[in-house]
């Protein structure tokens, strides 16, 4: 882990505002309780399981909207103290973060750009898939045209060790998939994954045992020549600062911690349906579901 030369702070457009999680309901919803006791609905900006996020009665702070604005919602779940650590839950903020670094110039290897272009529409005859556009957080050019993608990373298991992602997620498979294209062609393509919490203490690691396809994808875009790299942000109420650049590990490893992590968080992961009341998007995946045994097999096995 390296401490950044130049440590970047994004604060907030508005105060935040403390309060209590009730619940997150129906994905997008937090359901939440002010510090004058008044409960109210936010937005939940994260569209992910947010693994062990869902704590509820946990204390949380949001940020209201623009005075005058016509959201049906009058705040964004912002941030969730959790074992200890301010940690930020919203998914779009990293951009930002990274944003700032890349205008500071605080990121070696991504500090001599001419021309900065954020959501960039790659033409599809450099990614081979002229059915759609593909877009990439950054373009940097100045030399080599560099493709750099943001990734947001808030699983932190206890063995010290960031995971990336904490769902099954095609969208990140397809995207690496698409920068590994890009960097066969010659170009610098990169995956930087920004971890919002300041108790992530050895680096990140593609998640085998939340999303193996991404990590396999990961690693087949890494041998093509896809930069892999990871920033640590300390978050408080007053806003984020950029402070370590952090190792990223795409080794194959032991999934066992990770899987313990998972189990321990189940209670506190998904959301709630209003329709009927039940906890979703926290059960086991597919694929670490034991396989079942064909029923001819297991008649040749009684044999």
């Amino acid at each position: 882990m390296r401490t950044l030369a130049t440590p970047v702070f994004v604060g907030y457009d508005r105060p935040l505002v403390p309060a209590t999680l009730i619940a997150r309901r129906d994905r997008f919803i937090a359901d939440v309780r002010l510090e004058n006791g008044v409960e109210t609905r936010a937005h939940c900006i994260n569209p992910g399981r947010m693994e062990a996020f869902v704590d509820e009665g946990a204390k949380i702070w949001l940020q209201p909207a623009e005075e005058g604005s016509s959201r049906k919602l009058a705040y964004t779940w912002e941030l969730l103290e959790h074992r200890g650590i301010v940690c930020s839950t919203n998914t779009v903020r990293p951009n930002k973060l990274v944003a700032a670094l890349l205008q500071a110039r605080a990121l070696p290897g991504a500090d001599d750009w001419t021309e900065l272009k954020p959501e960039y529409s790659i033409p599809p005859a450099l990614t081979g898939d002229a059915s759609h556009k593909t877009r990439v957080d950054f373009m940097l050019t100045g030399g080599i045209t560099h493709y750099l993608e943001v990734k947001n990373c808030h699983l932190v298991a206890e063995d010290g060790w960031g995971y990336f992602p904490d769902s099954v997620s095609d969208r990140a498979a397809k995207h690496v998939g698409c920068l590994a294209q890009l960097a066969e062609r010659g170009y610098r393509a990169t995956v930087l994954l920004c971890v919002q919490r300041s108790d992530c203490r050895l680096g990140v690691r593609p998640s085998d045992f939340h999303d193996p396809t991404f990590a396999t994808a990961a690693r087949a875009a890494a041998a093509a020549g896809v930069e892999f790299r990871a920033v640590r942000a300390t978050t408080d109420v007053g806003g984020t600062t950029v402070t370590h650049e952090m190792p990223v590990d795409l080794e194959p490893y032991d999934t066992a911690a990770v899987a313990a992590e998972w189990e321990r968080n189940v209670a506190t992961t998904g959301w709630v349906r209003t329709a009927s009341g039940a906890r979703v998007a926290n059960g086991p995946f597919p694929h670490n579901k034991p396989k079942k045994t064909p029923k001819r097999a297991r008649a040749e096995e009684v044999d």
